[in-house]
């Protein structure tokens, strides 16, 4: 891709790219000032990057990533669809930028917000938000736990390797959004986890499904089982008494409601 800026500092004239439009050599991006090379090979990301070559478009893109203050950071919900997380539209295309601006069109949205250099990494070109930081931006864009909580589950299950301390860390200034008390990063994180399902529990219930679901009996399964009934007496009688109120509705057909705690909630 090039811009017109970018022909203009290498002595190529507004209407030579007009002319190499004409012959099809080039073709016009959505956005403005950004061309692209016909013959190159297409990807999912040239909108994005035409985007965000647009945001600086006197500029070269490897420029602008080397810079010690990076211009404009693909965030949130794009951030997502470049990191393979969740499944949210990202248009507008959402920006972190260094200090405020208005967008000319509507096909991005800028962010003025603090952004740490180690929250950013260089994706096929671009620069884009940690995963970690991808999710709380979610968490923070979309006002909605559960996409921010999907984000999450694919991260575990597509097996990256998320830095769950840094993301505590993240999280903790937007903790009250999940119920949880203002700078709780871990309950934050925990709750997040449960919605997810990809906490212990959650983890465990699932291999239990899976082996209860099983056609051959996997080898010590049995034994684990045996020894699991004879001492559910004792688990039983070890755990705390808890009588929840009488439901008067969501009862489900053993007539007991089935609450979701928050792992950051008191519990006294």
């Amino acid at each position: 891709m090039i811009t017109t800026a970018q022909a203009r500092v290498h002595g190529v004239a507004r209407a030579n790219l007009a002319h190499r439009v004409r012959t099809g050599e080039l073709e016009r991006t959505d956005h403005y000032g950004v061309y692209r090379l016909t013959a190159a090979a297409s990807s999912p990301l040239d909108d994005l990057r035409a985007a965000w070559l647009s945001t600086n478009w006197g500029a070269l893109a490897q420029d602008r990533t080397q810079a010690p203050q990076l211009d404009a950071v693909v965030a949130s919900a794009a951030a997502a669809m470049v990191h393979g997380l969740g499944d949210v539209y990202p248009a507008p295309y959402r920006l972190i930028v260094p200090s405020r601006r208005q967008s000319a069109t509507g096909a991005i949205a800028y962010s003025w917000r603090p952004l740490d250099p180690a929250d950013v990494e260089i994706v096929d070109g671009l620069p884009i938000t940690s995963r970690e930081r991808t999710i709380v931006d979610l968490l923070i864009d979309e006002g909605d736990a559960s996409i921010a909580a999907d984000a999450l589950r694919d991260a575990f299950r597509g097996g990256f390797e998320l830095d769950e301390k840094r993301l505590a860390e993240l999280l903790a200034s937007h903790a009250g959004k999940l119920g949880c008390v203002q700078g709780d990063g871990a309950g934050a994180l925990a709750y997040l986890m449960v919605v997810a399902e990809v906490d212990a529990v959650s983890q465990a219930r699932r291999a239990l499904d899976r082996v209860l679901m099983s056609k051959a009996l996997l080898p010590g399964v049995e034994a684990y089982v045996h020894k699991l009934v004879v001492s559910l007496p004792a688990l039983v009688a070890a755990a705390p008494v808890q009588v929840p109120p009488l439901p008067d509705k969501g009862v489900s057909a053993l007539g007991v409601r089935r609450e979701t705690s928050r792992p950051c909630e008191s519990k006294d």
